[in-house]
């Protein structure tokens, strides 16, 4: 409402006259003092006041945007709806189809797997609106931004380097762009080149360049948080062993599952139970324990923020929320340096 120049509040003043018999004095009975009224003029020997009463109402700010956007070029634009609370959620989807009936357009941003939250807070909005999908890019796409920076460059980078950096990216082109850059810093190349030959790219020198961009998505806490997972009395928890070479809990476990390839954002029970097996030697944890401890993931992703939670579990579901926490996870060495300080080796 500020933004369009609406009121938030309306002032109103109720007058009322007051009549006193002398001027300039009191009289007891009206409990009035003269001296904070207005004279407007004197009848029948007596002296006339107007008092004023400030109130203030508050705006209707339903009816206020209905009649300065209805039918306007205008959008309301309703960002991070997932973030809302349920309850919260059902009360606004009631407004938003009322308000949508009367003309205004509005527009509800919500991440791809939360994308069902308006319909689901209020079913009647089922075939009033128009879902428009923006999805992570695609590997194909994250190559052409390497493709067009190398060749201004006058750098030619192997093919299957590109798509290797282009995987890594995990759907984000700002991640793409870093990686591209700190290849180029890890090969020394800081000017446009004459393009003579292929650059050759060493395993060890990919691995440093991935390395130098987690220095710029540094999610160490976080990833220490959910390796401790949830407090626990009494009980000890089970360890695996597992193909790193290192003994964990179901909470390392899961981590570890998620890191192996090929890099995902988005993983169902099933499949991360079978990366699970994959990465334990012998005995894995069980189904139900590695349910509580992702539930207890959330919880843990939720309590160190709430609005940029990097994961997210929910019928049976495990959504990373954050490519550059994965990126940070895979290409990283904190995973190490956690098994490392644990046996004493730091």
């Amino acid at each position: 409402m500020r933004w369009i120049g609406g009121p938030e509040e309306i002032e109103k003043i109720k007058e009322r006259v007051l009549k006193a018999g002398v001027a300039g004095k009191t009289t007891g009975e009206a409990g009035v003092f003269f001296a904070k009224g207005k004279v407007e003029g004197e009848a029948n020997g007596g002296v006339e006041f107007t008092t004023g009463t400030l109130e203030k109402y508050g705006v209707e700010f339903f009816e206020a945007v209905v009649k300065d956007l209805s039918g306007s070029d205008f959008v309301v634009f309703l960002d991070d709806f997932h973030y809302i609370s349920r309850e919260s959620q059902v009360e606004i989807a009631k407004s938003i189809k009322a308000i949508a009936e009367r003309g205004v357009r509005i527009c509800i941003a919500s991440v791809p797997h939360k994308s069902d939250d308006m319909v689901r807070a209020n079913d009647e909005l089922t075939g009033r609106i128009v879902s428009i999908l923006f999805d992570y890019w695609t590997v194909t796409e994250l190559e052409n931004i390497a493709k067009a920076g190398f060749l201004a460059l006058g750098v030619d980078i192997a093919p299957a380097k590109v798509k290797q950096l282009a995987t890594e990216a995990l759907g984000s082109p700002q991640l793409m762009q870093s990686l591209c850059l700190n290849l180029c810093l890890e090969k020394g190349i800081r000017n446009k080149q004459t393009m003579q030959y292929r650059t050759d790219v060493s395993n060890a020198e990919f691995s440093a360049a991935l390395e130098r961009t987690t220095l710029q998505t540094d999610y160490s806490k976080t990833v220490e948080k959910l390796h401790t997972g949830a407090k626990e009395r009494g009980t000890q928890r089970k360890e695996f062993a597992l193909k790193d070479g290192s003994q964990g809990d179901v909470y390392r476990a899961i981590l570890v599952s998620l890191m192996q390839n090929p890099p995902r954002l988005s993983f169902d029970y099933d499949e991360i139970m079978s990366r699970i097996r994959e990465v334990c030697i012998g005995d894995a944890p069980a189904g139900s324990s590695v349910q509580l401890a992702l539930k207890q993931m959330d919880g843990i992703a939720k309590d160190l923020s709430r609005e940029n939670s990097v994961l997210e579990w929910d019928d049976d579901q495990l959504e990373i929320t954050n490519p550059y926490f994965m990126f940070y996870l895979r290409s990283s060495q904190k995973i190490e340096q956690i098994n490392k300080s644990k046996s004493g080796m730091v």
